[in-house]
């Protein structure tokens, strides 16, 4: 990453409770972040610029990425991702699997098309959201295993048309995070074995540091509970 010449810049993209923590914990490691999500951002504290931004269109996010590049960009965190299961193939609605497949794989192809230029210009760093759970295919998570899935093989190939010039893609595949609303909605599990977002984030960071230049093209399980 090339770091001679100015500040660290990083995009969040996607201000969830995931995303937020990101935000903070690169922010606190001296990144200016800019924040982007459909509504504008509060409170995330100095050193984050939130931006507000269409995510749900093709335009929207040409919209928002000619924005962030505007100046160097040395790391993209997408964080927005969304979840849906407990029906099977014939009971899952197709508008379902349209909204998942565009959070969880038509926003990421979007984002990598628009910033990677910028990326591989300051030898920078990709890293999405994928999900542990979608490397094997389970019954009655068809929409979200495909979609994710997708992700993955975006990243992948990102990460193979980066190779010599200096910038990386991965992606942090977690089973479940530990956030207020994960907790509120399985209140009988034991939220002991989740992933912290907090150590998400630390592992998103050292991938962003010199010391993670080498890494590239992985799908890194984050099982939790340790």
């Amino acid at each position: 990453m090339d770091t001679s010449h100015q500040q660290l810049r990083a995009a969040v993209i996607g201000t969830g409770q995931l995303g937020r923590v990101m935000a903070e914990r690169f922010s606190a490691a001296g990144y200016l972040v800019a924040a982007v999500d459909r509504r504008m951002p509060e409170g995330l504290g100095t050193g984050v610029e939130g931006i507000a931004a269409d995510l749900s269109t093709p335009e929207g996010v040409r919209a928002v990425c000619a924005e962030l590049v505007r100046q160097p960009l040395d790391a993209v965190l997408l964080t927005a991702g969304a979840y849906a299961g407990g029906r099977t193939i014939e009971q899952t609605p197709p508008e379902e699997l349209e909204r998942l497949f565009w959070v969880n794989a038509r926003l990421p192809f979007y984002v990598l098309h628009h910033l990677l230029p910028a990326l591989r210009a300051r030898k920078g760093r990709a890293i999405l959201i994928g999900a542990l759970g979608a490397m094997d295919a389970r019954a009655k998570q068809v929409a979200y295993s495909a979609s994710k899935s997708a992700l993955h093989s975006i990243v992948q190939t990102a990460a193979q048309e980066l190779k010599g010039s200096g910038a990386t893609a991965n992606a942090l595949l977690p089973l479940t995070i530990d956030t207020p609303s994960n907790r509120a909605d399985m209140p009988d599990r034991d939220p002991s074995s989740w992933v912290s977002p907090q150590r998400l984030a630390d592992l998103a960071l050292f991938l962003c540091s010199d010391a993670g230049r080498d890494v590239s093209g992985a799908l890194i399980p984050v099982r939790g509970g340790n």
